[in-house]
């Protein structure tokens, strides 16, 4: 064969290769394999020194195909296409064939930026050096399509290069994708104009710091120009892509903004379904259950609407998304999804509580099988965290070690969460682990005494000016611990219940009636309780108090929302009326009698038969020192009072109990004998 013919052959060779490389009909990577083969039939014709131009081009040729080829080692395709632009260097330079050396250097920067393996970074760094060399002769006079085109890719790129600043670096991106719409207009390429305005929707939706709202905003707007080329009737792929992030952006605006929360939720939801109609469970089982995850997360974030029928639909999605993630393919997103059904079980507000609970338990624990403390601490903590709350809620069973459990999550939570690095997870987990050892009854002095220090540790944290509600609900619980925290030196438990009064009259500095009527009336009758029961000082200023923040607690109406709350209170305003000898003595007595006999809507003696049989005993107490109207029948309902208490305290072999009755009964019928 003559170096002509050669030469015509190679040249044929080079056409058919690039006709190969440009077929999008049909199985593309059987023609890229076909232009390949022709494109290294042809570089053994040419001659590098006696064709150079020639050689070149074909290297560059066969590196852009091997770039675009998946099949086979993905690496290696990248590696060989790393090669061949390598190659063509060695003959084009800047100054003599700008054009080739660009193509080149742009080829060099495509194959680093997708190139797999543990280097990512110095591989991107060397993409964006190969970006920037292209863009040295790419310019948008010169050659307008290679320079969007390049910009196009240095976007990509920053989005992909870690770096501290990550705000500055997805600014960067931003700029790129802008100068890339300099060049793709809707008009002359509508298909990279929509791609890009798609890029400039990723970037604006996970750009930190700045305006979230404006941020998401500005996602929307571009994904929504995306729309207008590709639709669900022409690019159902590209399409369904859109409409799944378009769901993202608006259920991630915060809440009030725009249009508000429900309809920006809303608005989520729809486009989520609207996904699910090119995300189907057999043609994309990943998307698919992906979009059902986003829905449930979407229906539990919803405020207004039927709470349970909202957290219902939002389990059926996370169990929908389950049935694709399992343990063995997909353990991350497994255990997510097992997360985010655990934490709606434990929201359920109706339905059986405590089956919830052993739901939310279940699947928290399967998240730890993945979770490990070595390679998610910081999700590990909080799943102990949560399993800890669960626990401590859970009332079937053996309550007393369901609360040691919660305590061992608690601590758990806190070998990650420390106070420098996670100051407020720290003080969330410190108030919960303080919650629990407040309920333990076995040592319950030692118990009160930890749980005091856990509160302690949580206003360490908390303060009144930035955290006043946690801080708040903290001083209330420190004082409920101080209250109970019983010591046999009158002196010790006076000092317990003067802490124990700081910390509610603290908490009585947020807690408002008109804002927070329920924990305001909780620390009122807190506080009541924590004067009548101190030891020394003057008893009667003592009960006057008492009495005062009693009154106080009940100018809010919660009878109804917390009946056993109502009774207790009551019971204890009784006792301090009955006490109190100050001002009128027998209408303190009367206003005594009363309150006891109130009781008697909560209190019976089927319900709740030990706190019935104290009313009644305490009635009784108050009826033998009524010195108004018919003396006699006080004491005659004394003893009726006093025998209602004596069946209970009999029934219940609470000995102690019904003896001292037995007394009271004797003494009042000796007295009514002396009448």
């Amino acid at each position: 064969m003559s170096e002509k013919q050669q030469h015509e052959e190679a040249q044929a060779l080079y056409a058919q290769g690039l006709w190969y490389s440009k077929q999008a009909e049909g199985e593309r990577q059987d023609y890229l394999d076909k232009a390949i083969a022709c494109l290294q039939k042809a570089l053994e014709l040419y001659s590098i020194h006696e064709t150079p131009t020639e050689w070149g081009r074909a290297q560059n040729a066969l590196g852009e195909i091997y770039g675009s080829l998946e099949r086979g080692n993905r690496q290696l395709n990248l590696r060989r296409a790393i090669a061949c632009y390598q190659a063509s260097l060695e003959i084009f330079t800047r100054e003599q064939a700008p054009g080739e050396w660009a193509q080149a250097q742009y080829g060099l920067g495509l194959a680093h930026l997708s190139l797999p393996g543990k280097d990512t970074r110095q591989s991107l760094e060397k993409a964006l050096l190969y970006f920037q060399n292209a863009l040295k002769v790419y310019t948008l006079q010169d050659y307008p399509l290679a320079w969007a085109m390049v910009n196009n890719s240095l976007g990509n790129l920053y989005c992909l290069l870690p770096n501290e600043d990550r705000y500055d670096t997805l600014k960067q991106a931003i700029s790129c994708y802008e100068n890339a719409l300099k060049v793709y207009t809707r008009d002359r390429a509508p298909e990279h104009w929509a791609m890009t305005h798609q890029h400039l929707g990723n970037v604006y939706a996970f750009l930190p710091g700045g305006d979230r709202q404006t941020h998401l905003r500005r996602a929307i707007e571009h994904y929504r120009a995306s729309l207008e080329i590709n639709t669900y009737e022409h690019t159902p792929e590209h399409w369904g892509d859109i409409m799944h992030s378009l769901g993202n952006a608006y259920r991630n605006l915060p809440p009030g903004e725009g249009e508000g929360e429900e309809a920006n939720l809303r608005q989520a939801i729809d486009c989520y379904s609207q996904a699910l109609r090119v995300y189907t469970r057999e043609a994309y089982p990943l998307e698919w259950a992906s979009t059902q995850t986003n829905l449930g997360i979407t229906y539990n974030l919803l405020p207004e609407g039927n709470e349970q029928e909202r957290l219902e639909k939002a389990i059926q999605q996370f169990q929908y998304a389950l049935d694709v993630y399992t343990l063995e393919e997909h353990p991350v997103e497994w255990a997510k999804t097992n997360n985010m059904l655990a934490l709606t079980y434990l929201d359920m507000p109706d339905g059986n509580e405590q089956e919830n609970l052993r739901q939310a338990i279940a699947c928290f624990e399967n998240t730890l099988r993945v979770y490990t403390r070595e390679q998610f601490p910081i999700g590990w903590a909080n799943v102990q965290s949560n399993l800890g709350q669960a626990y401590s809620r859970l009332e079937s069973g053996d309550i007393q070690q369901h609360l040691h459990q919660a305590v061992s999550n608690f601590e758990a939570a806190l070998t990650v969460y420390n106070r420098k690095a996670y100051a407020f997870d720290w003080a969330r987990v410190q108030f919960s682990l303080g919650g629990a050892y407040g309920s333990l009854l076995e040592e319950r002095q030692e118990h009160l005494q930890k749980a005091i220090a856990c509160y302690r540790a949580a206003l360490l944290v908390y303060n009144s000016e930035y955290t006043p509600l946690e801080w708040a609900a903290t001083q209330t619980n420190l004082g409920t611990s101080y209250c109970h925290l019983q010591d046999e030196k009158p002196e010790v438990r006076q000092k317990h219940l003067e802490h124990a009064i700081a910390s509610f009259e603290a908490a009585l500095k947020i807690y408002q009636p008109e804002l927070h009527p329920l924990d305001w009336q909780k620390t009122q009758s807190n506080l009541g309780f924590a004067y009548a029961e101190l030891p020394n000082g003057d008893h009667q200023s003592n009960l006057y108090h008492a009495i005062l923040h009693y009154e106080a607690a009940l100018q809010v109406d919660f009878a109804q929302a917390a009946p056993i709350e109502w009774a207790s209170l009551i019971f204890n305003l009784a006792n301090a009326y009955r006490e109190y000898q100050e001002g009128n003595r027998q209408k303190n007595l009367e206003m005594a009698i009363a309150l006891y006999q109130a009781t008697h809507k909560v209190y019976t003696p089927t319900t709740f038969p030990l706190e019935w049989a104290a009313t009644q005993n305490n009635s009784g107490n108050t009826l033998r020192e009524l010195q108004v109207g018919d003396i006699r029948a006080n004491l005659q309902a004394a003893i009726t009072c006093y025998e209602n208490a004596l069946q209970v305290f009999s029934a219940l072999s609470m000995n102690t109990y019904a003896l001292a009755v037995q007394e009271n009964i004797a003494s009042v019928q000796k007295t009514l004998q002396t009448l």
